[in-house]
């Protein structure tokens, strides 16, 4: 552990324990090779070092063996001048706490993407990837956000979920974030006793079902004596309105009924809803267990991001 003293500490603002440290904007990072990758040797090169004025942080890697690196965190003072020395310099995480990784699928500006790389090496507290672009970045104590997305297929695939992973591809505002999926198919739901007749929402469902008669009930259907409606809430409205009754049996497949059904859903929890129009729908004490927003079942990719930013606990002026 190197030790500093009292008025180069003060000059570093950043915690090194905190979770998730990473750069602003890529710029701030450089990559240098040395000879030595010994924290003291490292504090003595770079403190008092020129460096180009956006550089922040440089990622040291081994001359002779440059899969290893640490990472090093400079202070700098108040200057207009393009080039200047640090102030001081400090070591962020050491050889032994950091990996060098490359993945060209990887945009080093993206949080979830840093994040997802971590994955590769949990051994490591600081994974500098090397990225799209050739650009270089750094993700210090990975703690990625855990939001389960909770959706009903069919139909396929998944569109909150693949709005989620579409959005999480290009938010450079959202922390790391890391999204497990509970995705129910609505037809595993029709048990015993069979059906003989099955409604169903729409045809764009896609809903079929061996042995089963199937209607849909956006084509207003005549009814056959016995019916089962497989909908939620919304579903269950419209038959109401075009029948004046309930059908005959109905099973809800309704997000909302499902995650109160399980248990195991005690965390961060995005679902959708066709009951909302638009906005999300969220209770406002983000820090309480079993936090779930729901977006509306036809979510835009805005709406989805909101979302995600919610969960995530970014503020407004983040």
């Amino acid at each position: 552990m190197v030790r500093f003293d009292e008025t180069a500490a003060r000059m570093f603002d950043l915690d090194p324990a905190s979770p998730n440290v990473m750069p602003s904007r890529y710029r701030q990072v450089s990559v240098a090779a040395v000879p030595s990758l010994a924290a003291d040797d490292l504090v003595a090169r770079f403190g008092g070092r020129e460096a180009y004025c956006r550089t922040r942080f440089v990622v040291a890697r081994h001359q002779a063996e440059p899969e290893r690196c640490a990472l090093v965190e400079l202070a700098r003072n108040a200057s207009d001048d393009l080039f200047s020395p640090a102030a001081a310099a400090r070591v962020l995480a050491g050889a032994q706490e950091c990996a060098y990784l490359r993945d060209d699928g990887a945009d080093p500006g993206i949080a979830s993407h840093l994040a997802r790389v971590a994955l590769r090496r949990p051994d490591r507290r600081c994974i500098v990837v090397e990225g799209r672009y050739r650009h270089v970045s750094f993700l210090l104590n990975p703690q990625p956000v855990p939001v389960t997305v909770v959706d009903v297929v069919p139909p396929e695939p998944s569109k909150l979920a693949d709005q989620v992973a579409r959005v999480l591809d290009l938010a450079e505002d959202l922390p790391p974030i890391a999204v497990s999926e509970r995705i129910v198919d609505s037809r595993s739901l029709v048990t015993a006793p069979a059906p003989d007749a099955l409604i169903v929402p729409c045809r764009g469902g896609g809903v079929e079902i061996e042995g089963v008669a199937v209607a849909h009930l956006d084509e207003r259907p005549r009814l056959t004596a016995g019916s089962t409606l497989l909908g939620c809430q919304r579903s269950q409205q419209i038959h109401r309105w075009f029948y004046g009754a309930d059908a005959d049996r109905t099973i809800d497949w309704c997000p909302r009924r499902l995650i109160a059904a399980d248990p195991s859903l005690d965390g961060l929890v995005l679902s959708r809803c066709c009951l909302r129009e638009e906005g999300l729908e969220h209770p406002q004490d983000l820090q309480q267990a079993g936090t779930t927003v729901m977006v509306p079942w036809g979510a835009t990719l805005a709406e989805v991001h909101e979302a995600l930013r919610s969960l995530a606990g970014v503020r407004e002026d983040h």
